[in-house]
């Protein structure tokens, strides 16, 4: 792929992001959609940032595909997968935005992308001769990739909870996966890349805290679907798969350690596992740094080292992989002892979290 065909997608992104964020803040003005107190926040602001990320990455796509990106069978079976999915989870993001979905409704229609992209990709690749696997091979591959699509939407998902840290690790993601897609010679995997990163550096510069705008779900959801897509792609070929495999889950670890911390800590407490509160990682290093710029900068730095560590593993360096297996279990072990022991007095979490303009929670420990 030439540096035109990465260098321009990458810009009209940008530039569309540029436009369609601020639109989007004046749409949802215009017609009363801000958010309202709900648990997240004390501030009246948009939540229909997904639809600003959304336009951006599909209309950059656009010229991608039509002049820069080869006309294989790939990327001829990869379009119409994206496109689809693309769709259902924005459907989904945005009645949940705007109407608020119970959760069990919620992952019944993750569950249900997840399948349809899986099924989807891995029958067109059997179709088109694109891959030849046996029966229990296809369903186990079919098993595995729509487990690993709703693990990636969901751990998006809950990982956006404060201003501007999705959008910081979604930018530090789309570079690692963008050069991962050079150091193989994977167009498309650069071209989804570049527009991803182009359009979530645009939306960042209103996301940073103090937002003027949120992803919402449907941002998020896209997000995680963009990012199961991308890494899959990444695998596809075959060779060195087991690397790739494991640099792709080290590049994606902190919003995927997010959500293991989460269910484990609910279980280990008592809670249900699926119960909303201000619990997650990032909260408790609010707690603990007193600012969300702060645990912004701590958990970009953590990604941007998980995301040069995963590249290694995907060119097969086991010293690598030895390396972000130590450094995970590390922080796993330790957040989760955080969690677990947590000692902070309710009055100052509650102090914090409204400083921050978050309304605090009653799924908060009630420790003195």
């Amino acid at each position: 792929m030439t540096g035109a065909g990465t260098i321009i997608p990458f810009l009209t992104s940008f530039v569309l992001g540029l436009f369609f964020t601020p639109l989007a803040i004046g749409m949802a003005v215009r017609w009363k959609i801000c958010e309202k107190p709900n648990g997240r926040t004390c501030r009246e602001i948009a939540h229909i940032g997904g639809a600003a990320i959304i336009g951006s990455i599909v209309f950059a796509l656009m010229p991608a595909f039509l002049f820069f990106l080869p006309h294989n069978l790939l990327n001829q079976v990869f379009l119409p997968i994206l496109i689809a999915s693309g769709f259902l989870v924005f459907l989904l993001g945005i009645i949940d935005d705007l109407r608020s979905l119970h959760y069990i409704y919620k992952l019944f229609f993750q569950i249900a992308v997840s399948v349809f992209v899986s099924a989807g990709g891995v029958g067109l690749l059997e179709h088109f001769g694109l891959t030849h696997m046996s029966l229990p091979t296809s369903f186990a591959a079919f098993g595995l990739a729509a487990l690993w699509m709703l693990m990636i939407t969901t751990s998006f998902n809950l990982i956006d909870g404060l201003d501007g840290l999705a959008s910081g690790i979604a930018v530090i993601s789309a570079s690692a996966f963008m050069i991962a897609g050079y150091v193989f010679g994977l167009e498309i995997v650069v071209a989804l890349s570049a527009v991803l990163l182009g359009a979530m550096l645009a939306f960042l510069r209103y996301n940073f805290p103090p937002a003027r705008i949120f992803m919402g779900d449907s941002g998020s959801l896209f997000l995680g679907l963009m990012f199961g897509l991308i890494s899959l792609l990444l695998i596809i070929p075959g060779r060195d798969i087991f690397f790739r495999i494991c640099g792709c889950v080290i590049v994606l670890s902190i919003p995927l350690m997010d959500t293991a911390l989460a269910f484990l800590r609910r279980i280990l407490t008592g809670r249900p596992p699926f119960e909303a509160d201000h619990m997650h990682l990032h909260h408790i290093l609010l707690y603990r740094l007193k600012s969300m710029r702060n645990v912004d900068y701590f958990l970009w730095s953590a990604s941007a080292i998980f995301a040069a560590l995963g590249l290694l593993t995907m060119m097969a360096s086991l010293h690598a992989m030895a390396v972000a297996l130590l450094l995970e279990i590390s922080f796993f072990g330790f957040s989760l002892r955080e969690m677990v022991h947590f000692d902070i007095p309710l009055e100052k979490i509650e102090e914090l979290l409204e400083n921050s303009q978050i309304k605090p929670s009653p799924a908060v420990p009630r420790k003195n």
